[in-house]
């Protein structure tokens, strides 16, 4: 019988640490309590390489699936986002309209597109809509809590390991193989603000013989969303006079966020149908069409306002379904064929404020027919209509289909004395979206009249409310379709190297083939504007990669006088990239130290490049059509300032290299005691030629590199970033045409100190106590958009906290388990435009003024009881002191910002305090 190569007694005792690093205590303990049988050597995330000793040169973080349970977190998007590693801003699921539902993690605030996702140490397909529209990520949103065996959470570089992506580092999410008999468990939790209640319920079967074993997992989560009315520390709307005695209206936690305008009026600017160029509703017609939703501020410009706040989903609703299947077959004692089968299916919704929209309509004096476009016509008259779309059936709502499914297998076994390791994988990743409530943009000037007295029944007055038909004829939905995939074969020939004086060296060599593709499409009527207030673009493309890669452990030193062990690992990969981009090759060394003077003590230094291949939408986003402006000195005219009005195209960028990265780490691993271990690493990431989009500022200012008149007649031939220029009538030179596109341009770096420190107390008559805490410190996390320009530190401009942290105390008692789990988040300085006062009392902006958020905690508790017949009862609250965001400054101008608080920060949540319970049972 092939032994298990995931369970052993050293695998079993570094599991124990919860959210910090592994300790070395646990390995020594094992080593004790085993000195007569053949240490298994496993693999651990960061290197291909087995060994006994969980530490190595990088730090790696390992979270087991008892710590998830005990942490009181509802979810793998959370504990990630938890993790003192994530640092910056990482998607929740809610703040992004490009990624609605999807969540991401981001190692050392380097990006979520450079933290590098495993499940099972395998690439999975990357989310297939780009968050903000440029950037491609791996969604953790969709990963089933009760699968999960453990968590390895790699901090730094470790592209001479996996190739692209492992810049900020690797979070390896490792499912459950086995599982004897079969457990159901169904947990209840209910947020005391209302909104939010989630509802968890799995089965988990093992199907076991002397020659395999076969998990069987399944999973339905149900939450319910929380909208912006539900919390009144973020919505709070009242009636108020103002300092000059107007009577107002203000929303958001000081009260002041204003209504929206977009209510219902007319702009008559030449007064064609009307006496009064500004037509708005009177109070009677204010609640008639938008009840509650209308804000009348009789004294202010408009009139009739709209809440735009109410309905405005803080969290989405969402039903998922997971499955996995993972087996194993021991076809005799040195090989062994594997599989698994991971698939999700995720429904989700996101509320909205109902449709509003603000539009310029021209009306052809001879004709009377509209258009959008102004020299469609000789002679017009100019109407301005703002309205809601009230009259809509059902509330506003985004919503999603979200559908994966990923499938490897592969074999695994001895050829003499070394292991070979043969594998497939594949998984598919397919997302729709349908935003609803859109606005026919052609319908629109079919049926409306701003004429009140037109007695054409067909013809809508916006003023009025319009009628069933009239509102069917105008609605639509944006639709978006996108899909990605990744196919990875994997090869890796690893073992014993040779015997030296201090030991064996052991080596792995790994040779992978792999193609991912991914395709993004909206619908036609919205990718050619037929929606009002409605645009965005697709994208299409795929590529291959083949790679080698070699590692090699050699000890050194061993048993002398001041040196227990002195140990070197390396490792150097080459990725090949077979694509259009101008990536090619990326050639990517590690090398490192590891140093016991003593047994008890361990100093690591590590250092290597690494690198990443440009986003795919990067690369192959499609057209994008728009009109752009700028403007600057008039060249001819002193004091004057020349508008500059051109057609813009925007797309993706083939010819852009891979960002090229550097890091480094220095560690210190300690067995204080038996009972207690500490550690520090200190750590520096570094990237060049970041990917970013250039701006029209940017490419004037670089006249020589980006001008490309006389080289292309427009920008339709023109494949690279760039622009053209023409001659006015005055014969000035201005822009004809720009091509805007991303670039290799950006620096960013990241540097900080992360300790950990775990202590088991010596027993007690009532009961056994361990304790844990981990912290983060960040140096500085700076970024520099081009090389001329300033040097950012994020930390002071960014509201990126310097501190984060983690700490829990466990206690056991017979049948009784409860933890105290406690998450830190520091205070976080950003700099905004204020509004000040003067010596002589008046009101001015001040650019770049530094606001400060206050640190964020939150208190977590779990306790349970495993009753006698294997059934097992959990209870807690999340959240104990309900802690909300921390808000801006109130002279900050983002402060009456919806959703009024740095919702940028995954770290932040506006669920409140919530209570759970649960049951599972064994069988």
């Amino acid at each position: 019988m092939k032994p298990n190569m995931n369970l052993s007694a050293i695998s079993l005792a570094i599991s124990m640490a919860a959210l910090t690093p592994t300790t070395l205590f646990a390995a020594e303990a094992a080593d004790k309590s085993n000195a007569k049988e053949e240490i298994e050597k496993i693999e651990v995330t960061g290197s291909r390489i087995k060994r006994a000793d969980f530490e190595g040169v990088a730090p790696v973080t390992v979270i087991t699936a008892d710590d998830i349970a005990n942490s009181g977190l509802s979810s793998i998007s959370e504990v990630l986002q938890s993790s003192v590693a994530n640092t910056g801003g990482s998607l929740n699921g809610e703040s992004d309209g490009f990624t609605d539902s999807a969540s991401s993690v981001n190692l050392r605030g380097m990006g979520a597109n450079r933290t590098l996702v495993l499940i099972n140490g395998r690439r999975q397909a990357s989310f297939p809509s780009a968050a903000g529209g440029t950037s491609n990520f791996v969604d953790v949103s969709d990963i089933p809590t009760a699968a999960v065996d453990r968590i390895e959470i790699l901090t730094g570089g470790a592209s001479a390991i996996y190739g692209s992506d492992a810049v900020g580092g690797v979070v390896n999410i490792i499912l459950k193989q086995r599982y004897d008999g079969a457990k159901v468990a169904a947990k209840y939790t209910d947020p005391t603000q209302g909104g939010g209640e989630q509802l968890d319920l799995s089965y988990l079967q093992g199907f076991n013989t002397d020659r395999s074993q076969t998990l069987l997992m399944l999973e339905y989560k149900k939450v319910e969303s929380i909208q912006t009315y539900q919390r009144d520390d973020l919505y709070s709307p009242s009636y108020y006079e103002n300092e000059d005695g107007e009577l107002t209206w203000g929303a958001g936690p000081y009260g002041d966020a204003s209504p929206s305008s977009w209510s219902s009026r007319i702009t008559d600017y030449s007064k064609v149908y009307h006496d009064e160029k500004y037509v708005n509703l009177d109070e009677q017609q204010c609640n008639d069409l938008f009840g509650d939703k209308g804000i009348y501020r009789p004294d202010y410009k408009y009139g009739c306002y709209y809440d735009k706040y109410a309905d405005r989903g803080l969290k989405s609703a969402y039903d998922r379904v997971n499955l996995v299947l993972n087996s194993t077959y021991d076809l005799n004692d040195d090989w062994q064929i594997y599989g698994m089968i991971n698939a999700s299916y995720k429904e989700s919704t996101k509320y909205k404020d109902e449709k509003g929209f603000g539009r310029s309509i021209y009306q052809d004096e001879a004709t009377g027919a509209l258009s959008y476009d102004k020299y469609e016509f000789e002679d017009d008259n100019r109407f301005y209509l703002a309205r809601r779309m009230e009259e809509y059936p059902g509330p506003r709502t985004y919503d999603t289909q979200n559908t994966k499914a990923a499938i490897s297998f592969g074999a695994d076994g001895t050829i003499g004395d070394y292991e070979l390791d043969l594998s497939w994988s594949s998984s598919y990743n397919k997302y729709e979206k349908q935003n609803h409530h859109m606005v026919k943009a052609d319908a629109l000037l079919d049926i409306v009249t701003f004429d009140p007295n037109d007695a054409d029944p067909s013809k809508w007055y916006p003023n009025r409310q319009m009628t069933a038909e009239q509102a069917d004829m105008l609605i639509a939905d944006s639709t978006k379709n996108s899909d990605s995939s990744m196919h990875q074969f994997q090869a890796v020939f690893t073992g014993d190297l040779m015997e030296l004086p201090a030991g064996t060296a052991g080596f792995a060599t790994t040779a992978e083939w792999a193609r991912e593709s991914y395709e993004d499409t909206l619908d036609e009527v919205t990718m050619s504007g037929g929606l009002i207030g409605m645009g965005g673009t697709g994208g299409k493309g795929d590529r291959d990669r083949v790679a080698v890669a070699g590692e090699i452990q050699v000890p050194i030193l061993a048993n002398m006088t001041g040196v227990k062990s002195l140990d070197l690992s390396a490792a150097l990969r080459y990725d090949q990239y077979l694509d259009d981009s101008n990536v090619d090759g990326a050639t990517t060394p590690q090398v490192g130290l590891s140093y016991r003077p003593i047994e008890e003590v361990m100093i690591r230094a590590n250092w290597g490049k690494s690198f990443r291949a440009p986003d795919m939408h990067r690369l192959y986003a499609g057209l994008t059509r728009a009109y752009g402006s700028t403007s600057y000195p008039h060249p001819t005219i002193p004091d004057e300032v020349y508008e500059d009005n051109y057609s813009s195209i925007s797309s993706g960028n083939i010819n852009l290299e891979e960002e090229k990265g550097e890091f480094w780490n220095l560690g210190f691993v300690a067995n204080i005691t038996d009972n207690a271990d500490i550690s520090v690493d200190w750590w520096n990431i570094e990237l060049e030629g970041a990917v970013k989009t250039i701006s029209t500022d940017e490419m004037l200012d670089d006249e020589a590199k980006y001008k490309q008149t006389g080289n292309y007649n427009n920008c339709d031939e023109m494949d690279i970033v760039g622009y053209l220029t023409e001659l006015d009538d005055d014969d000035i030179e201005n822009i004809a045409c720009m091509r805007k596109g991303p670039i290799n341009s950006a620096y960013e770096a990241s540097e900080g100190i992360d300790t950990s420190f775990n202590y088991q107390f010596p027993e007690t008559a009532v009961g056994d106590f361990k304790f844990k805490v981990a912290a983060s410190y960040l140096i500085k996390k700076e970024y520099q958009e081009r090389v001329d320009s300033k040097i950012e530190e994020q930390t002071e401009t960014d509201y990126f906290p310097k501190w984060k942290g983690n700490a829990s105390l466990s206690w056991s008692y017979q049948d009784f388990r409860a933890t105290v789990a406690y998450f830190y988040t520091g205070e976080a300085k950003g700099t905004d435009t204020f509004t000040l006062i003067d010596s002589n009392g008046d009101e001015y902006e001040e650019d770049d003024y530094t606001d400060t958020l206050d640190a964020y905690q939150v208190v977590n508790i779990t306790l349970a009881y495993y009753a006698p017949w294997d059934g097992k009862f959990t209870a807690g609250v999340k959240n104990l002191t309900d802690e909300m965001p921390p808000l801006y400054d109130v002279r900050n101008d983002k402060h009456n910002d919806w959703p009024f608080y740095e919702d940028d920060n995954s770290s932040y949540s506006n669920t409140g305090r919530s209570f759970f319970i649960g049951y599972s049972q064994k069988f």
